[in-house]
């Protein structure tokens, strides 16, 4: 055991001296290999031990210094990893960077001398690898110099070790560094600042292959890396000297240069690397500290692990590139929990994981990236300063590397890549200085890439997204928690819930492939939210601005690439699910657009995208922080829907294919639109925003080429541009539906079904088979089959301007538009105005917010517009009526049907029950009938619910009020250059209305327009509402000429100002609308076949209802003038010439009050009318017929017919300016107003509206023309009865329609254009005019009226009386004739009539008599109104020439036959029949006549209360002469008469003065009239009058004859004032003339008539013949040649004379009447008479007198003479003639006494008065039945008309007229029982009156009526038949004849005779004097005869008078040789 011990003792001795020994030959070798290669100094201070070893270099002053080195072993120290260790202690290095550049030369050139020399044995280098280790304790490294002089980096290594391993192929070097501290330090000279400190503890592995001796593995271990970075590290020199040491060693860049073709920058040195590296790095920190403004960066990582591998023994992958291959490798990066963070702790970079990795394999290159849970806070505010040091690092760096890369060029590579990336949970928010901060997270995100190349390069990948967000907003920052599912949180800018992208692209190889490239792209997006925003655009743009302008130059290249790239085959399936667009704007809130599906199908050759469910919707108010969203069904409110939209486009064609599904809807307001509006601005904001962040160069790169293409030289024009084509366009849209909102309850609806859209080329089509367009609710307009097309030109638009030669534009665009039906419907009482009115507000805001700004061209420069080619097959415009009036009388005619449909069963059950009566008799119960009754009144209101309810069932319920229906209208409007532009357009306007001042300022214009119009209409019809009469009809219309529009701008008062509200945050917009009117002017000529119009007052009512719809159509103006009416309007607005040709023109006027009746009017026919209406004139020429149209034998009664009449209507209108001056109107808005008088209204129409107008007729028929007509006029009774029903219908006063409170209806009334005539002249020129009038067909009778030329002047005023009281009436409108001139010569009247009575087949009979009545050969007639009387009296003081009515006969020829007679007597019988049967079937007949006999009579009042005011001083007229003493002194008289009952002679006391006792002379004499009224004078005036029983006839002429009416002054009469009224009559030159004997004139029928000379006044003449001689006397019983023939003279016919039996003398009427009818304007003036105290005690004598109706006639000298024959001729025509009765009036007064006999009997008036009406009833059922019977055959006429020779009709019409003529039999015979038993039972009323009032006193009665007659003197020559010799002559002096009546039905007649006397003419007679007074008596004092008679009423019908006879005392009589021939006075 010692020995052993010495042993290992000597054994170590031995050891140790060799290990010393080996030290100092170590360090000998050492140091000289220092010396010898370094060029170092190696110094060791131990022998022993080797410590203090120095490496020092001297050129470079470098040292290495270690403290201590040994070796140590395993064995002795269980820490050391090898048995043998060479340990160091501390080691020291010291170097100077500035220095050191020139150590590596030497030492790179001594390494490479001396690599081939070593050689080491792989078993050797292994066991040495085994056994040995180096450890070093620290290591301490000084850098001196690293930046600059004064820099300073310092290094610490701990524990470190130093290991090697080999197997033999491989040597395995390991470095461990347990601790690593560095420093990199900078003296300054206040103080040391450190750049950069860095800790960490490492551990590198690296393996060597011994044999290449290349570097096979790395592999790297960092454990707790702590860097410190401070700021004065990156403003050193340090990292700037960086990359230029590091860009020199690396020869790879010459290499790479100059390689002949290009590849891959990073390939060499991948292949250069190691084949294994491994990376690991375990909890690492990095700080980046800034001392100066205290801040730092914090980045820790947990792990860093990389890992890169290459497998040379594999295959590599071939052809990765097309000069080099790849080996097979795999790379693959991981990083976990990295975390950055700020100086205040706030997380900025978090990091969860990632991996990256990389493969290549044989047959192709993978590649992976994952990543998860990526937190990125950017803070610009902390993180600028470090953006700034690092920019300053990188700057020069990088514009070395970018200009050494803009050369170099990346080859292809044609290796398959796979690459595929996984990132999820990412968040990066960034808050940038000067915009808002945003964040960008997603869930996850993988991307799969392939790049395949089997025989064609195939790229394909797969892109998927999930939950992608981009907030943007100040708490964008702050994470936050995925919000809620369908949700969208505002400031989210772009949200992603899924996207997925999958695309392929292959490529074909080979140059003569002629295969094209494919492109395939399928993208489906689930949960798109896109906003866009203010601060969205911002962020973005600052995004952009950041990344730098390298993406504004890439533009270009690209758009060249893309353009090269034509042959490339593409296909896009794009699939967007859930996807809403926002715009937000702190303004008006946000906007979103839905879209439920969006998919895009996209190829080279067709391109589609389609939409499910689209919306648009607004959110005005953003409050909540989340916006839900919904499917687009769900949205509220969506301003625009759509459920499916689809667009193609066709690249090949150039064709865009868009077509809409069903459901598309706008709803449109004018706040929407703003808001709309702000967020399309804010978004065409952000874009340029974009656009400037983007291009920033472009604007400026246009504003610089524009001059350049416009300075080109003259001399070269531009080369033509190619044609673009143009893009063909196709529209589809299934339906649609429009609505805009023009106001807040105003809105407007637009619909449409299966519209289309087509453009091809320059044409535009557009189709849509319904289109309707409501307002409010209410569906207006409905278009159906609709077609539009805008086309280059159309051919038969050239057809259409040929007919206008003035035109020079020969080609021209053309709008046509074809419509199958237009159908327009207005509601009831619907306020139309209104909503358009706010629309076109709307419209004009709208133009002024979009493009108001905008200049117009000028009209040079304007482009022509196109034409217009309007076609409608139909139109229809509708005003809808009332449903409660619409259902109203549809309930009246269910009744009326109702009422007898029950009759007909009541009289079932009437039968039924009488039937059972006669069955059972008395058996049946009274019970059962009553049952059966009442169950049929039950059953009756069961049917008529029935049918009420089923009412509208079967046919629909009438809606129209009015309407108006076209057929087959074309409308052509032509567009020409020549009337194109303003200029051109006021040249038009000048033109066509030349009569209008134009201004001299010329007028300003806003709309201007013309157009040539053609127009064509088939059937233009206008009905109201059911009526079965056409308001207007009109049929082929065609209408051609020239149309203008012009709008005047407004002055700026005349302009109104519009308020929109908008809300907020706008407030209300005022928008400014024009005031003036759209004004047209128009030269028009027309050709139409048929015009008809009917009118009639029963359609008043319902037009009045259509004038409200009409006046709800337009808005009345804003001008506070009262509103025009209608004729002012239209002639503001209508200015120019119309002319019309029309065939055929009817004017029906509607007689009856029921709108429904067809057969009641009057027709007004034009033949061949030619209309023309120019400004104020309307003329109208062609044949014109007026007929009565009604249903009886009597329609088509032509009772007017004027042939070639020009009727011309002149229209003066009375303003108080010049009346056609519409430019003057100035209107003004309300805020405009002029300053006006107070009480005074402003009118803005003031100088243009018209007061009045004054309408002047003119009818002319004296034109010539081919055709010989006569105009003539025919006239029935019944049409003259049925003119009176017609004016009586036309002249009711309607009732007001719908007016009032209770109707909302408060405006005042419009005045009628009746109302608004001040005067009215009508002319009427006629050569010759024939005039019938027949009584009736049944008798026919009648009269004729023929004139040769006349002429008929009249002109009329109206008035406007107000009526009193407070109630608001009607005015009354007084018309009054004011002239009136006519002018007629040769007048002829005959009386007609036929023997034979009415046929059946309602003609007259062609063999009617025709006899003479009157002929004249002038007649002129005057009348003047009485203002103008008035005015000429004042000025013509006691002139009675001016009289109103003056009528001047000339030639008067007169004959009263027995025929005429009887014609005269049956027309006025007729006349007369038909009056009292209109009477007696009034409702007057008997009104009043209900007598109470018990009522006492009452006293009537004989003071006038005292209240009354004083009397005026108005003179009472007073009667001249004393009072009459028949009448007054009747009672004195009698008295004295009976007092001298004895005596027989009775003397009376008279006066002188005969003729001043007649009353009718003094009232006419008197001096208060006030208007002469009617003068009618005839000259040579004569009647012939005929007998019936003796033959010739009688002559009766007056040279000149007048008749005065004059009208009085009203007086007070009593207690009654009167109006007197007077008519003077007076005959001069009057003479009678009788024919002696018979002559053959006589019997031929032919009228004698005297000649001229022989009625006209005496005068002086020569007598130039025998005849002339024998003619000339003018004395009594002369002889007299007569003339048939009026018109040739005498000489020239068979004279026939006459003998005169009344020479010349004169005949003076008056008659005096009183009548209660006063002149308002006269009875004001008058004031009540005086009141005296003793009224009641007035003398009877002026109670008697007072207002009397008297006649009187006067003839002062009368020379008669006759013979036997003609007094016998003389007796037959007074008693056949004048006094003729007719024999029906005897028994008329036979059954008028009998029925006065019958009521006498009678005792009960009622019984009476119910009779009569029973009678009433019959007559009136006659008369219904007699016009129901002539209905009946105007309908059965009618029907033969068509159809002559039907039997059947025939012969029912024979026996409806033999019904009909005994109906008319017995409505007679009852006729004239009714007016017998009316007549007379008034008259016993009457008669029980009188009785009733015997009580009263003498004083009650009064005189009525007074009658005078009186001769001054008289002679009558009784002569023999020769005429010539005497008989007998009586003489008459002072004869005098009175009668008078009284109100108590009494009369008193008086005769009295001055003198008289008888003698006797025979030549043989003994006495002379056959008859005389006894003596004579005093001139004028006493009478020789006087008979006085009273009447008083009758007694049971008998008569009783009083008579009193006194005589004067008569003479002798004597008796002659012949008493048979003796006169006896009897």
């Amino acid at each position: 055991m010692p020995l052993f011990f010495s042993a290992l003792l000597a054994l170590l001795l031995v050891t140790l001296s060799a290990l010393f020994l080996g030290r100092w030959l170590v360090v000998r070798l050492a140091t000289k290999w220092c010396q010898r290669k370094l060029q170092a100094e190696l110094k060791i201070g131990s022998f022993f031990w080797i410590q203090n070893v120095s490496l020092k270099f001297q050129q470079h002053q470098q040292t290495v210094e270690i403290d201590s080195l040994w070796i140590s072993s395993k064995l002795l120290s269980h820490d050391l990893p090898h048995y043998v260790a060479l340990c160091f202690g501390e080691v020291r290095i010291r170097t100077d960077l500035q220095k050191v550049s020139g150590l590596f030369a030497p030492f790179s050139q001594s390494t490479g001398v001396h690599q081939k020399e070593l050689s080491f044995s792989p078993s050797l280098l292994k066991i040495f690898c085994q056994l040995f280790s180096i450890h070093v304790d620290s290591i301490n490294i000084m850098v001196l110099k690293v930046a600059t002089s004064e820099s300073l980096w310092h290094i610490q290594i701990r524990d470190s070790s130093f290991l090697l391993d080999s197997d033999g192929k491989r040597l395995k070097c390991e470095v461990s560094l347990s601790q690593i501290n560095s420093k990199v330090l900078k003296s300054g000279q206040l103080e040391n600042t450190c750049l950069a400190e860095l800790s960490l503890t490492l551990k590198l592995c690296l393996e060597v292959g011994i044999r290449s001796r290349q570097l096979k593995a790395i592999t790297v271990d960092v454990w707790t890396l702590h860097a410190e970075l401070h700021e004065g590290l990156f403003h050193s020199q340090l990292l700037r000297q960086g990359p230029g040491l590091a860009s020199k060693p690396v020869p790879c860049s010459e290499v790479i240069e100059n390689l002949a073709e290009p590849t891959l920058p990073g390939l060499y040195l991948l292949q250069q690397l190691p084949d294994q590296i491994k990376v690991k790095m375990e909890i690492t920190s990095v700080v980046l500290s800034m001392n100066s403004q205290k801040r730092h960066l914090n980045w820790t990582l947990k792990l860093l692990h990389f890992l890169y591998h290459r497998d040379e023994d594999q295959l590599p992958l071939r052809s990765f590139t097309a000069n080099s291959d790849v080996a097979q490798m795999s790379t693959e990066l991981l990083l976990k929990d990295g975390l950055l963070l700020s100086q205040s702790r706030q997380r900025i970079v978090c990091l969860n994981s990632l991996k990256a990795s990389v493969q290549v394999t044989t047959i192709d290159l993978a590649a992976s990236l994952v990543l998860n849970t990526c937190i990125i806070h950017y803070r610009h505010l902390e993180f600028s300063h470090w953006l700034h040091m690092l920019a300053l690092e990188t700057q020069e760096s990088s514009s070395s590397v970018i200009k050494q890369t803009k050369k170099r060029t990346f080859p292809q590579i044609l290796a398959p890549i796979i690459f595929s990336t996984s990132i999820s949970n990412v968040n990066v928010s960034i808050q940038l200085g000067d915009t808002p901060p945003f964040a960008l997270g997603f869930n996850s995100i993988s991307l799969d890439y392939q790049h395949l190349r089997p025989q064609s390069i195939h790229q394909r990948g797969v892109l998927t997204v999930d939950h992608l967000c981009w907030r943007v907003g100040s708490d964008s920052h702050i994470q936050r928690a995925p919000h809620p599912p369908n949700m969208h949180v505002w400031g989210e800018a772009l949200v992603l819930d899924s996207f997925t992208l999958q695309g392929s692209y292959n490529q074909p190889l080979g140059l003569s492939s002629t295969q094209s490239d494919t492109l395939f792209l399928d993208c489906t997006i689930r949960g798109l939210q896109v906003e866009v925003s203010d601060t969205c655009a911002q962020c973005l743009s600052r995004i952009l601005s950041l990344m730098g302008p390298q993406s504004g130059k890439s533009a270009v290249p690209r758009e060249s690439s893309f353009g090269e790239s034509v042959s490339l085959l593409w296909k896009v399936d794009l699939k967007v699910e859930d996807m809403n667009l926002f715009t937000l704007s702190a303004l008006v809130g946000a906007s979103e657009i839905r879209l439920d599906t969006l998919t895009v199908l996209g190829s080279a050759e067709t391109s589609t995208v389609g939409v499910q469910g689209l919306v648009l919707a607004l959110v005005k108010s953003v409050t909540e922080k989340m916006q839900p969203c919904c499917k687009a069904p769900d949205i509220p409110t969506p301003v625009l829907s759509l459920s499916m939209l689809s667009i193609t486009y066709h690249s090949s064609i150039r064709s865009l294919e868009v077509q809409c599904g069903a459901g598309l809807t706008l709803l449109w307001s004018p706040p929407d639109h703003m808001y709309l509006y702000q967020h399309i601005l804010a978004t065409l904001q952000c874009r340029d925003l974009l656009r400037a962040t983007l291009f920033p160069e472009t604007v400026p790169l246009v504003a610089l080429e524009t001059p350049e293409t416009a300075c080109e030289p003259e001399g070269c024009p531009p080369e033509p541009s190619p044609p673009k084509r143009l893009l063909n366009l196709t529209l589809e849209v299934s339906t649609a539906k429009l609505t805009a909102f023009v106001a807040e309850d105003r809105f407007i609806t637009l619909a449409a079904e299966s519209v289309s859209l087509s453009r091809h080329g320059g044409s535009l089509q557009a189709y849509c088979p319904e289109l309707a367009a409501g307002f409010d609710g209410n569906s207006i307009f409905n278009f159906k089959e609709v077609e539009v097309q805008l086309l280059p030109e159309l051919e038969e638009m050239i057809l259409h301007r040929n007919p206008f030669p003035v035109l020079q534009t020969l080609r021209n665009r053309v709008w046509l538009l074809s419509l199958g039906s237009v159908s327009v419907e207005f509601p009831y009482q619907y306020d139309f105005s209104r909503t358009l009115d706010e629309a076109v507000g709307v419209q004009k805001w709208l133009k002024g917010l979009h493009g108001g700004t905008r200049s117009q061209a000028s009209p040079s420069s304007a482009h022509l517009p196109p034409d217009l080619l309007l076609k409608v097959q139909h139109f229809s415009w509708v005003f809808l009526d009332d449903i409660f009036e619409v259902k109203l009388r549809d309930n009246y005619e269910l009744m009326k049907d109702e009422s007898k449909e029950s009759a007909k069963r009541l009289q079932l059950l009437d039968a039924k029950v009488a039937a059972l009566r006669k069955q059972h008799g008395e058996l049946l119960p009274a019970r059962k009938i009553e049952e059966l009754y009442a169950s049929l009144e039950h059953k009756n209101i069961e049917i008529y619910i029935q049918r009420s309810r089923r009412l509208y069932g079967n046919t629909p319920m009438r809606r129209a009020l009015l309407t108006w229906s076209l057929a087959g209208l074309e409308l052509v409007a032509l567009a020409d250059a020549s009337f194109h532009g303003p200029e051109r357009v006021v040249e038009q306007v000048r033109e066509l209305d030349p009569g209008s001042p134009f201004p001299a300022e010329g007028v300003d214009l806003v709309i201007q327009w013309c157009r040539m119009l053609k127009c064509s209409v088939k059937t233009f019809l206008v009905r109201i509402r059911d009526y079965p009469r056409y308001l207007f009809e009109i049929r082929d219309w065609r209408l051609m000429g020239r149309l203008v529009g012009t709008e005047q701008s407004g002055q700026p008062c005349s302009r109104r100002r519009q308020i929109l509200h908008l809300g907020l945050p706008w407030g209300n917009v005022a928008v400014e609308r024009n005031m003036p009117p759209l004004k047209f002017y128009h030269d028009f000529h027309s050709e139409i076949f048929q015009y008809t119009v009917v009118w009639g007052p029963c359609w008043d009512p319902a037009w009045t209802l259509i004038g409200q719809s009409v006046d709800l159509l337009t808005k009345p103006s804003a001008d506070p003038s009262p509103p025009l009416p209608w004729w002012d309007k239209s002639r503001l607005l209508f200015h120019g010439d119309w002319h019309m040709d029309i065939e055929q023109a009817n004017l029906h006027q509607l007689a009856t009050e029921d709108p429904y009746n067809t057969t009641e009017n009057m027709h007004w026919e034009w033949n061949q009318l030619s209309f023309h209406w120019k400004p104020g004139q309307f003329v109208f020429k062609g044949d014109l017929d007026v007929n009565v149209r009604t249903a009886s034998k009597y329609d088509d009664c032509c009772f007017l017919h004027l042939p070639d009449l020009c009727m011309t209507l002149d229209l003066q209108w009375l303003c108080h300016g010049n009346p056609h001056d519409h430019h003057g109107v100035t209107l003004r808005a309300p805020e405009f107003l002029p300053e006006v008088p107070l009480g005074q209204l402003h009118d803005s129409y003031r100088a243009f509206r018209s007061e009045n107008l004054n309408l002047s007729i003119k009818m002319d028929l004296t034109r010539h023309s081919g055709t010989i007509s006569q105009p003539r006029i025919l006239l029935y009774s019944s049409t003259l009865r049925w003119m009176q029903n017609f004016w009586a219908t036309w002249t009711s006063v309607t009732r007001p329609i719908c007016r009032g409170k209770l109707f909302n209806n408060l405006k005042p009334s419009k005045k009628k254009l009746g109302q608004h005539y001040k005067q009215l002249s009508y002319t009427a020129l006629f050569p010759q005019l024939q005039v019938h009038y027949w009584a009736s067909f049944a008798q026919q009778r009648g009269i004729q009226i023929e004139c040769s030329q006349g002429h008929v002047f009249t002109r009329g005023t109206q008035r406007l009386i107000p009526q009193a009281g407070t109630v608001m009436r009607r005015l009354i409108s007084d018309w009054s004739v004011t002239q009136m001139v006519s002018d007629l010569s040769q007048v002829t009247v005959y009386l007609m009539a036929s023997p034979t009575e009415e046929n059946a087949d309602h003609c007259l009979d062609p063999l009617v008599t025709k006899t003479h009545l009157l002929s004249l050969s002038s007649l002129t007639y005057q009348r003047h109104s009485n203002r103008t009387a008035e005015e000429e009296l004042s000025t013509r003081v006691g002139d009675p020439a001016f009289h109103t009515h003056q009528l001047h006969l000339v030639d008067l020829r007169a004959s009263w036959t027995t025929t005429n007679r009887d014609i005269a007597f049956g027309l006025y019988d007729g006349y007369k029949k038909a009056a009292v049967l209109k009477r007696n079937l009034s409702t007057e007949a008997l009104k009043g006549l209900k007598i109470d006999p018990q009522m006492p009579a009452k006293k009537p009042k004989q003071s006038v209360p005292t209240s009354a005011p004083a009397p005026p001083p108005v003179n009472t007229p007073s009667f001249s002469g004393q009072p009459d003493k028949a009448s007054s002194g009747g009672a004195y008289m009698l008295q004295k008469l009976i007092e001298e009952t004895d005596r027989f002679v009775v003397f009376t006391e008279e006066e002188s003065g005969v003729s001043d006792q007649l009353c009718g002379i003094a009232a006419c004499q008197t001096d208060d009239i006030y208007n002469r009224n009617c003068l009618i004078e005839l000259v040579n005036c004569q009647m012939v009058l005929r007998g019936a029983e003796t033959e010739g006839c009688v002559i009766v002429s007056a040279a000149k004859a007048q008749l005065l009416q004059c009208q009085h002054h009203p007086a007070w009469y009593g207690d009654t004032l009167k109006q007197k009224t007077s008519w003077t009559c007076l005959l001069d030159g009057m003479q009678y003339f009788a024919t002696t004997e018979s002559s053959p004139t006589e019997q031929d029928g032919r009228q004698l008539w005297l000649e001229v000379k022989n009625i006209e006044e005496h005068r002086q003449r020569s007598l130039d013949s025998v005849q002339e001689l024998m003619e000339s006397g003018q004395a009594v019983g002369g002889m007299v040649t007569t003339t048939t023939d009026w018109n040739q003279p005498a000489e020239a016919q068979q004279a026939q004379q006459v003998q005169r039996i009344i020479s010349r003398c004169s005949c003076r009427m008056y008659y005096i009447s009183y009548s209660h009818d006063i002149d308002p304007e006269l009875a004001t003036q008058i004031k009540p008479p005086e009141v005296h105290e003793n009224q009641e005690k007035e003398d009877l004598l002026k109670k008697q007198e007072g207002a009397v109706d008297t006649f009187t006639l006067i003839h002062h000298e009368l020379e008669i003479s006759t013979n036997p024959a003609q007094y016998a001729m003389i007796l037959d025509i007074v008693n056949n003639l004048l006094l003729h009765v007719e024999p029906k009036r005897k028994e008329h007064s036979e059954k008028k006494q009998r029925v006065r006999f019958q009521l006498e009997i009678s005792s009960n008036p009622e019984e009476q008065r119910s009779s009569i009406l029973h009678l009433q009833e019959a007559v009136r059922q006659h008369v219904a039945q007699i016009r129901q019977l002539e209905k009946q055959m105007y309908s059965i006429m009618k029907s033969l008309q068509d159809d002559s020779k039907n039997e059947n009709l025939l012969d029912l019409n024979q026996k409806l007229q033999l019904q009909l003529n005994q109906e008319k039999a017995n409505l007679q015979l009852e006729s004239e029982e009714l007016n017998i038993l009316i007549r007379c039972f008034k008259d016993f009323q009457l008669q029980q009156a009188n009785k009733m009032e015997l009580r009263k006193q003498q004083e009650d009665v009064s005189v009525v009526r007074r009658t005078e007659f009186y001769f001054a003197q008289a002679r009558w020559r009784l002569t023999e038949e020769d005429g010539q010799l005497g008989i007998a002559e009586l003489e008459l002096q002072r004869f005098l004849y009175s009668k008078v009546n009284k109100s108590d039905d009494t009369a008193e007649h008086l005769l009295e005779l001055g003198w008289f006397t008888m003698n006797n003419l025979l030549p043989n007679a003994v006495y002379k004097v056959v008859l005389r007074p006894q003596s004579s008596c005093q001139s004028g004092r006493q009478l020789a005869l006087r008979l006085f008679s009273k009447v008083r009423p009758p007694v049971g019908g008998i008569s009783v008078k009083e008579h009193f006879e006194p005589f004067s005392s008569l003479g002798k009589c004597g008796a002659s040789h012949h008493p048979a021939d003796t006169p006896v006075l009897s």
